[in-house]
C-alpha cells in the first residue's frame, strides 16, 4: 500500500555509532518512511516514542513513525549492499517472521529482541534483497516496525508491483494459518501459526500477487466462535472499516485496489450448531454488499471453508449460493462461488482440528484450478 511521509526527523538514513567495545562501526539505517522500504498489508503508520540506542545507530530517544499491524501476512522488504541485515522493532517477543534473502529458501525467525538479525555473512560487494512476512496474528503481540540496519548501504527498490495482480484475503483462523504447524495433541501457540503455509499465501505466491489480509481467528460475519446465538458485538463486519483489530484507526479502502477478493467466512458463525440462520443470512448479505461497495471493480470469490460439515455446511453453502445468484441477476458479473473439499482427515489435522500443511496445500491446488478454469486469474 502507498506510504510516503515528510517526517525528516524520522527518515535517518545513515550514521556512525560507537559500540560498547569502544570500536567505531559504520552502518546505514532506514526507517518506515524510506523509499528503500516497502510494506504491504493492513498497516497503520503512527508516531511512537522509540528509545534509539547506539547499537541501532541512534544516539538519543526521539519520536519516530512506526508501522503497526494486528493481522497476519504483513510483508516488509528492502534492497541493500552489505554483509548483514537486521530489523528493528519497538517490542521484543512480538512473533515470528518467514524471511527470504536473495530468493533463497525461506527460514522462520522468532522476534526475540527489539533488534533481530535476518541474515549475515553475505557478500558485501553485491546487491541483496530481503523479504520478511509476518506469520502470526498480532493483536496480542503488538508488532511495531521501526526500520532496517546494514553495514553497507540501502538501495531504492522497484519490484514492479504496479504490474502484479492484487489479492485481498478476508477470513478466519483457516486464512491465518492457525495451528498449521501443529497437531491435535497440542494446544495453540504462535509458534504453530504460519500464514505463509496457508492456501491464501500459496495462491498469492503462485501468481506473484501483491496481497493484503483481513483475517481473525475465531471471528465470523455476525457471530464468533462459541458465542451466543444472537451474535457478537464485535465481529468481522464491525471490524471491516478499521486498520487494526479493535482499534479506532480507519482503513482507507482506496489504498489497495484488489483484482480479486477472497471471502472465507461462515465457519465460526455456525460453530456448535448454535446459530440463527436468518441472522447469518442477513449479515452475510450485508457484509458481501459492503465488500462490493468498497471494491467495486474487483472479482469476488465467496469460499466455503473445509472445517464445516452436515447442516452447518449446507446452510453456509446455500446462503453463499443465493447471494452469488442474486448479485448475478442484478448485473454483477464478477461474483464467484467455490467450495473447498470438507476436511475428512485424509491429510491429518493441525492444532484444534484445523487444516495442517498438507491440507492447506491441497486447498491451494483446488482454488488455483478453479481460478484458472473460470479465467479469474490468467
Amino acid at each position: 500500500m502507498p506510504k510516503r511521509f515528510n517526517f525528516l526527523s524520522a527518515a535517518i538514513f545513515s550514521t556512525t555509532a560507537i559500540i560498547s567495545t569502544g570500536c567505531v562501526e559504520n552502518y546505514s539505517t532506514v526507517t518506515t518512511s524510506s523509499e528503500s522500504v516497502k510494506i504491504t498489508g493492513r498497516v497503520a503508520y503512527e508516531p511512537s516514542n522509540v528509545v534509539q540506542n547506539s547499537l541501532f545507530g541512534f544516539l538519543s530517544p526521539q519520536r519516530q513513525i512506526v508501522a503497526k499491524w494486528t493481522y497476519p501476512g504483513v510483508t516488509i522488504s528492502t534492497k541493500f549492499q552489505g554483509s548483514y541485515i537486521s530489523m528493528k522493532m519497538v517490542n521484543a517477543n512480538c512473533g515470528f517472521l518467514m524471511v527470504e534473502v536473495d530468493g533463497a529458501e525461506k527460514k522462520k525467525v522468532e522476534i526475540k529482541k527489539a533488534e533481530t538479525v535476518l541474515a549475515n555473512d553475505l557478500d558485501p560487494h553485491v546487491e541483496h534483497s530481503v523479504k520478511a512476512v509476518y506469520c502470526n496474528e498480532g493483536n496480542e503481540l503488538k508488532p511495531e516496525f521501526c526500520g532496517f540496519k546494514t553495514d553497507g548501504k540501502f538501495i531504492k527498490g522497484d519490484d514492479g508491483a504496479d504490474s502484479k495482480p492484487k489479492f485481498f484475503f478476508i477470513g478466519n483462523s483457516i486464512t491465518c494459518g492457525y495451528g498449521v504447524d501443529g497437531n491435535t495433541s497440542q494446544s495453540f501457540t504462535y509458534a504453530t501459526e504460519n500464514f505463509t503455509k496457508t492456501f491464501a499465501y500459496q495462491v498469492a505466491e503462485k501468481y506473484d500477487a501483491e496481497y493484503t489480509v483481513f483475517a481473525k481467528s475465531g471471528y465470523g460475519i455476525y457471530r464468533n466462535y462459541g458465542d451466543a446465538r444472537e451474535g457478537s458485538t464485535i465481529n468481522m463486519t464491525t471490524l471491516y472499516d478499521y486498520t487494526l483489530f479493535n482499534d479506532t484507526v480507519k482503513w482507507n479502502h482506496d489504498s489497495f485496489k484488489a483484482d480479486v477478493v477472497f471471502i472465507n467466512l461462515g465457519t465460526n458463525d455456525t460453530s456448535h450448531d448454535n446459530y440463527d440462520i436468518s441472522k447469518f443470512k442477513d449479515a452475510a448479505n450485508s457484509f458481501v454488499a459492503k465488500v462490493r461497495a468498497t471494491n467495486p471493480e474487483s472479482k469476488i470469490v465467496l469460499l466455503t471453508g473445509p472445517m464445516m460439515h452436515n447442516k452447518a455446511l449446507s446452510d453456509v453453502m446455500m446462503t453463499l449460493d443465493n447471494i452469488a445468484l442474486q448479485m448475478t441477476k442484478e448485473g454483477d458479473g464478477k461474483i464467484y462461488r467455490f467450495n473447498f473439499t470438507p476436511d475428512d482427515g485424509k491429510f491429518g489435522y493441525g492444532t484444534d482440528w484445523h487444516p495442517n500443511v498438507d491440507k492447506q496445500k491441497d486447498m491451494a491446488r483446488e482454488l488455483c484450478n478453479f481460478l484458472e478454469r473460470n479465467e479469474i486469474v490468467q
